[in-house]
């Protein structure tokens, strides 16, 4: 997601802070330190009721963590890449690369998380056992072993995408062979369980308790996700399909500029160019692009300072696809880094770009397949019908010109025939008319009044 904090990598595994993490942790600790340990370690000065309240709060996302990276540790053991952990507002998720994923591979994945849960709620269980002598180990053994084994629980619901639901998804793929109906179905179980949250937060704001609100919160909030992941699976089903070589746009035939161009000048001569991307090059060689739809609006002497390469952004840092990935990887990579436009490579670490997908057309492609059900043939099939098009239509049109050349000329010459034979009815009648007038002459008889007429 953008806008996550890097704190380091575990296992070849980016681990990551969303905005809402510093949140929730801020508010638990103040939660737990004026109102739970308070209540059970009243013997506790208020320093050490946030000392505790603290701890407790960061060790309950290191146990959040660690959940997360059982589900990594088995789709790693599964061949599964695993791009990044993430702890956020609700608790953690992990970025794996979840293409072709067979149904007990996922199962597996999904039960891991809760398992290990349970795992950390006894170890807790044992630590608070033995530490009664120890007050501030004993508090938080005390809550994380309740939180996790709530953590497990609640994670066992079969209602996607909860653990529980996952596993639940993954044994109906396995039966029904179809993806997209056991997802469908995992999540009403999903939605019903956060409807039944939703009720049980009111029925608790009723009774007084004004902690229902989370109740209410976290099953908005899993109403929200069981929603969103199953049209991400609707995504994926249709997206998976596709391949990034048919999206994919030659790098010559896309505007190419020279980083080193003044900025202010190159948006002058450009000011009514149909394109918003340019591909910029630093000699013969790509090495950023430009997106004039991301850059901030900047007037006057600013653009005149700056150049071509101030304001784009490296190939490098948008990532890289290759045309035998499918378009689902490519749809993830725009979400992930906000761009709009993609590089292709013949292999991830080839310096050469071979060349571009645009994000506009993977959505476009995307809509018009859910709304309409037509299929893609890719750009290239698009152009090879344009031009198909093109020159049918171009026979179409010289047939016509050639046709009605020929009518054109059908009809000059039936008027040239009709011309010619008034003409040469006309040279008969003069000469039948002289030759008469030479025989009047000859015998003495005047002409005929018709014969003079002429």
């Amino acid at each position: 997601m953008r806008g996550d904090t890097r704190v380091g990598r575990f296992f070849g595994i980016d681990i990551k802070l969303h905005l809402s993490w510093w949140i929730i942790v801020i508010l638990l600790s103040w939660i737990l330190a004026t109102q739970f340990f308070p209540i059970y370690y009243p013997e506790f000065t208020t320093t050490q009721h946030w000392i505790v309240g603290v701890l407790s709060s960061l060790l309950l996302f290191v146990s959040v963590l660690l959940h997360e990276l059982s589900h990594s540790f088995v789709a790693r053991k599964k061949g599964i890449h695993v791009h990044s952990i993430t702890l956020f507002f609700f608790g953690g998720v992990a970025d794996i690369e979840s293409e072709d994923m067979k149904p007990m591979d996922e199962f597996l994945m999904a039960i891991a998380g809760p398992l290990f849960s349970f795992f950390l709620a006894g170890v807790f269980a044992l630590i608070f056992t033995y530490t009664t002598d120890y007050l501030i180990p004993n508090a938080i053994a005390y809550y994380l072993f309740q939180l996790n084994m709530v953590l497990g629980i609640f994670n066992m619901v079969p209602g996607y995408p909860l653990d529980g639901g996952r596993a639940l998804r993954a044994i109906l793929h396995h039966f029904t062979k179809n993806l997209r109906k056991a997802t469908k179905i995992a999540s009403w179980g999903g939605k019903a369980f956060a409807i039944f949250l939703i009720f049980v937060g009111i029925g608790q704001i009723i009774m007084g308790s004004y902690g229902g609100l989370w109740f209410i919160f976290i099953g908005l909030f899993l109403h929200f996700i069981a929603g969103l992941s199953y049209e991400q699976v609707i995504f994926y089903d249709v997206l998976s399909k596709w391949k990034v070589s048919q999206f994919q746009e030659k790098a010559k035939t896309s505007v190419m500029v020279k980083g080193e161009t003044n900025l202010k000048q190159f948006l002058q001569d450009k000011i009514s160019s149909k394109h918003k991307t340019f591909l910029v090059k630093k000699g013969r060689e790509p090495f950023a692009i430009l997106d004039l739809t991301t850059i901030k609006v900047m007037r006057g002497d600013n653009l005149s300072r700056l150049k071509i390469k101030d304001v784009s952004v490296p190939l490098r840092q948008l990532g890289t696809l290759t045309p035998d990935q499918s378009a689902y990887v490519a749809f993830k990579k725009f979400l992930s880094s906000g761009s709009n436009v993609l590089s292709v490579k013949k292999t991830v670490e080839s310096p050469k770009v071979e060349g571009l997908v645009f994000k506009e057309q993977v959505m476009n492609a995307l809509v018009r397949r859910l709304k309409f059900g037509v299929d893609f043939k890719g750009v290239k099939g698009e152009l090879k019908s344009v031009k198909k098009t093109s020159k049918k239509t171009t026979k179409v049109a010289t047939e016509r010109i050639k046709k009605a050349k020929q009518t054109l000329s059908g009809r000059d010459s039936k008027a040239k025939k009709k011309n010619s034979v008034k003409k040469t009815k006309k040279t008969k009648t003069k000469t039948k008319t002289k030759k008469k007038n030479i025989f009047a002459e000859k015998t003495g008889s005047l002409p005929m009044p018709e014969l003079l007429s002429d």
